[in-house]
């Protein structure tokens, strides 16, 4: 349960084995690319060196296929109600699309050329159903716009002819935005022009514009700059008569029919070949990662250079990649110290059980232990447990917390890891609740295994501060060690949170307790204490006196504020964990006064309904709000007081090219 170990690897051979390699490692899902920088140096110029080598060496950091694949996409997309397919991986990679007997396996025989082709070829056939679609729908509204002018002219008694031929008058039937036309019509009152609207949606109007004849040349120039697309009457009715209204109707239906008709065309079209699309698809899509995977490759002279970092124990099943499908590529392997010597910053894999990968997201909100540091997951699992519990110990509302994480996570408000935490806290309050003899509140129902929240305060008090010396001693324990193994031996001994800090913390516990209990301090407990803080105060001093110069020191004034503030913040550390006592009376007490207020409201008529109601309420607002402050202030402790101790963090989490993504 830690850091997994990483490792580089890189490999060098003929281009037309990196394909089958890239789609190999896909599906072991355990590579992270590395830039290509790092392979030309590798080993002081063992691979090929930084030399003239190395300078004609194509480098390839893009994906060609990510472009034909967000076309694609986008093909699909066009057509209503259909997604693109979901490739799942084949044994042995390439995706499929279905588990049929005998499918092919093996990487696409399409080459990038053919696929772009028939992209394109797609994206040509679907762009002109749109644009016939956009005409028509434009026709469309023209001849609607124009058979509601007709009925108005027949209503004022006017014909056809009179409103294409006019003696005195320009008749403009157009459609321009709604802005424009509001302009319009504010131009009314300085110009000689009328607008009316005829059809007005999605933005647009369609009106008619009356103007005088000889001002038609200038309402032209003002239709351009009003973005109005004019119609033609004459093209509209297509010669008057008194079958006009008739042809109008028959031209209406034409186009209907063939809007349907090019509104089912890329539906009927999929229906026919979506064999080949998602044949098609899936090529793309599978070559898509492969190059995800080598995007930081390089070439020279046919020769590909693909390097990566893995996980150690992946490495067996990298060498059998390439004994099976690349005799001829070249693995060579750097230690995760060669990497970092080389100014490499390599991921944090993390890898716990079942129980205590959980509590990594809460580890995660904090940050990512950086490659190497010590894990703190498990420590977190145990100690959130604890402390959750400790400050909400209650049978009832424990199982009602942990119910209803498990409610909302089944109904998708809360992510399952987060649900999870919740869960596993509320079974730790019901375990804390038969400890505390606590079941909704009422600590009557059952006996209490070892002390009561309301009776029990002394008890309660004491446990915090034993717990909270308890884990920040732990957590130095945890710094002394991180110390040791990057041979800071001098810092290990003499820092405030190295071995003297903690001897220093642990005489003044001893001095605290003898200070409460007895009233008297021994006096060598204040020897100690002087010569532990003249140490710590000194320690940068007797580092170098003893272990040799420090690769880093502080300024005196820093020092010796650092100093202080290291010690004191065990005093401030300790006492926070005073409130896992306040909290688990706090729960207490909140529960008491939910009890007292159903008795005081029994009395009043209807009390039995009233009283039930409080009880629901009051209980409601202890498990979600109080809940809530709980959760915060258990994280607090996490992150304040225990994980300030020996918690750097700050690492990038490992992302490998996998099928689905990295």
């Amino acid at each position: 349960m830690a850091v997994v170990e990483m490792m580089g690897v890189s490999m060098v051979g003929p281009r037309e084995e990196v394909e089958p390699v890239a789609a190999e490692l896909l599906s072991l899902g355990n590579f992270e690319p590395m830039p290509l920088h790092y392979a030309l140096e590798k080993k002081g110029g063992v691979l090929i060196g930084s030399g003239q080598g190395g300078a004609r060496i194509a480098s390839f950091r893009g994906n060609p296929y990510d472009e034909l694949l967000d076309s694609l996409n986008a093909v699909f997309r066009m057509i209503p109600g259909e997604d693109a397919p979901i490739p799942e991986a084949g044994e042995g990679a390439p995706v499929i699309l279905k588990r049929e007997e005998g499918c092919d396996r093996s990487l696409p025989s399409l080459s990038y050329e053919e696929a772009s082709e028939q992209v394109k070829s797609l994206q040509r056939m679907l762009a002109q159903w749109n644009e016939r679609s956009e005409s028509i729908e434009e026709r469309t509204e023209k001849l609607t716009a124009a058979g509601i002018f007709l009925d108005e002219l027949t209503a004022a008694g006017r014909g056809v002819e009179q409103a294409l031929k006019p003696r005195f008058l320009s008749i403009t039937l157009g459609r321009l935005p709604a802005d424009g036309f509001k302009r319009l019509e504010e131009m009314e009152d300085v110009t000689p022009l009328l607008a009316f609207p005829v059809v007005a949606e999605k933005g647009y109007v369609l009106a008619v514009i009356f103007c005088s004849r000889d001002y038609h040349p200038e309402a032209q120039k003002l239709f351009r700059l009003l973005h109005m697309t004019e119609y033609e009457l004459g093209e509209v009715f297509e010669g008057a008569g008194e079958a006009l209204r008739e042809r109008l109707r028959e031209r209406l239906d034409s186009l209907s029919r063939e809007a349907r008709a090019l509104k089912e065309a890329p539906r009927n079209y999929l229906e026919r070949h979506r064999s080949d699309l998602e044949r098609l698809y899936c090529s793309v899509f599978t070559m898509q990662r492969v190059y995800s995977l080598c995007r930081d490759r390089g070439e020279i002279g046919g020769i590909f250079v693909l390097s990566g970092v893995i996980p150690v124990p992946t490495l067996p099943k990298v060498e059998d990649v390439l004994d099976r499908l690349a005799p001829n590529t070249l693995l060579l392997t750097e230690t995760d110290a060669e990497l970092e010597s080389r100014g490499r910053r390599l991921p944090t894999l993390l890898k716990n059980n079942f129980l205590v990968r959980t509590f990594q997201e809460i580890v995660a909100l904090y940050s990512l232990p950086s490659y190497g540091e010590t894990d703190p997951s498990p420590l977190v699992a145990l100690s959130f447990c604890l402390f959750f519990g400790f400050m909400f110990g209650d049978v009832g509302h424990g199982l009602l917390l942990s119910a209803g994480a498990w409610l909302l996570a089944k109904k998708g408000v809360l992510k399952p890891a987060f649900a999870s935490v919740i869960r596993i806290a509320g079974v730790s309050a019901t375990l804390f609740g038969f400890l505390y003899g606590s079941v909704f509140g009422s600590e009557e129902l059952l006996p209490s295994l070892w002390t009561s929240p309301m009776h029990g305060i002394d008890n309660l008090i004491r446990t915090s501060l034993f717990t909270g010396v308890a884990f920040m001693s732990l957590g130095v324990l945890i710094n002394i060690l991180a110390l040791w193994r990057k041979g800071r031996t001098g810092k290990m001994l003499f820092d405030g949170e190295g071995v003297a800090g903690l001897l220093f913390y642990w005489t003044a516990a001893a001095a605290g307790l003898f200070a409460f209990t007895s009233g008297k301090v021994p006096a060598i407990l204040y020897v100690l204490l002087a010569a532990l803080f003249l140490a710590i105060l000194f320690g940068g001093v007797l580092d170098r006196l003893i272990f040799g110069p420090q690769e880093e020191a502080e300024g005196a004034v820093v020092h010796t504020f650092s100093v202080f503030h290291s010690l004191l913040s065990f005093l401030s550390n300790t006492a926070s964990f005073v409130r896992l006592a306040a909290f688990a009376l706090n729960h207490a007490g909140l529960s008491a006064a939910v009890f007292m207020l159903s008795d005081m409201v029994h009395s009043l008529p209807g009390g039995a309904l009233f009283r039930a109601a409080v009880l629901l309420a009051g209980n409601a607002v202890i498990v979600g709000l109080e809940g809530l402050i709980v959760f915060i202030q258990t994280l607090r402790l996490e992150y304040y007081e225990f994980f300030s101790k020996f918690y750097q963090g700050g690492g990038a989490p490992f992302r490998p090219v996998t099928w689905r993504g990295e």
